[in-house]
């Protein structure tokens, strides 16, 4: 990131979030606790992952893995969402979270080949944009621009970062035609009535999300979308009125047990917001299984997963 792009990006966050987030990823770089609702976090542990990549090269299971990676499910979930502005009933909006992308080669391409024939409205990123967690990210590039063309649509494309996701990474993935929110919110309008998406920081590594910053010009009785890389913050989202909320980060497992269930889930909430279609107090939820994969480039029984949201209002 040049001066110029570090300037402007100080200005629009602020100094004391971007002294924070700065801080915080230093921190990032050598620890396994880091500031945010997590607690233990196993995926900054480089032997966890050499372990389990021996296992699957040993035991030749890693081609399979590898395979299962590539096979993305295509999911539609029909979202109740109650005070929905009637033009916004029907609307589309497409989720991709934690692409990884540098996670395999080509695999911007690939994603895009899948998406080109999906109809949608909006396209929301919820995170998790590189494989690893730390180092360099320049050559996302490559990724950006293989993926991004397919992902136009009428309304826009909006994305998060992730806890693998350094705030350097802003202007690359701004360039590439994404409109990232850091504890920021947009306005969609159409026929003048509104819906508002809002876009936090990431909850579970840094601890960086800020509802109130998040909200400030932001009409208290209007419909609103939640953004979070992690299914961390529900309590207080359905308490600040939003009517959906869309994570990722849980992967669902990546592997799991046969029948999907997952062996780790690494998320500091209760284990049915961890997967899925959730509900939590009026207000709808969705976890995304991601359709990258972090750590280990395989899974197993846990396909990786595009979901398109149909807004639906307050019935089918």
């Amino acid at each position: 990131m040049d001066e110029h792009s570090f300037n402007d990006l100080r200005q629009r966050l602020g100094d004391e979030h971007m002294g924070k987030r700065l801080r915080a990823q230093v921190d990032h770089i050598t620890n396994v606790t880091g500031r945010g609702l997590g607690t233990f976090h196993f995926e900054n542990l480089s032997l966890f992952f050499q372990l389990v990549d021996l296992f699957l090269n040993v035991s030749g299971l890693i081609k399979v893995g590898q395979r299962n990676a590539l096979q993305f499910a295509v999911r539609e979930n029909h979202v109740i969402f109650p005070g929905l502005p009637e033009p916004f009933k029907g609307l589309r909006i497409l989720q991709l979270t934690d692409l990884h992308l540098d996670g395999y080669p080509g695999l911007g391409s690939l994603i895009a080949q899948t998406v080109a024939g999906l109809d949608f409205d909006l396209c929301v990123l919820t995170g998790d944009f590189r494989f690893s967690d730390t180092g360099l990210y320049r050559h996302l590039t490559e990724e950006f621009n293989a993926l991004v063309p397919s992902l136009q649509c009428r309304l826009g494309i909006l994305g998060i970062l992730g806890n693998h996701d350094f705030i350097e990474m802003v202007p690359l993935i701004e360039a590439a035609g994404v409109r990232l929110l850091i504890n920021e919110s947009v306005v969609l309008d159409i026929n003048n009535e509104n819906l508002w998406i809002t876009g936090l920081d990431d909850a579970h590594f840094y601890g960086l999300h800020d509802f109130d910053k998040a909200l400030q010009g932001v009409p208290t009785e209007t419909a609103r979308i939640l953004l979070v890389h992690s299914p961390e913050v529900i309590p207080e989202a359905a308490e600040r009125g939003f009517g959906l909320y869309l994570a990722g980060h849980t992967h669902a497992g990546q592997i799991c047990l046969p029948g999907g269930n997952p062996v780790l889930l690494n998320a500091n909430c209760e284990r049915q917001y961890t997967f899925g279609q959730w509900g939590f107090n009026g207000m709808s939820g969705y976890t995304s299984a991601g359709v990258g994969s972090s750590g280990i480039f395989a899974r197993f029984f846990c396909p990786p997963e595009i979901v398109i949201h149909v807004l639906q209002g307050t019935s089918p």
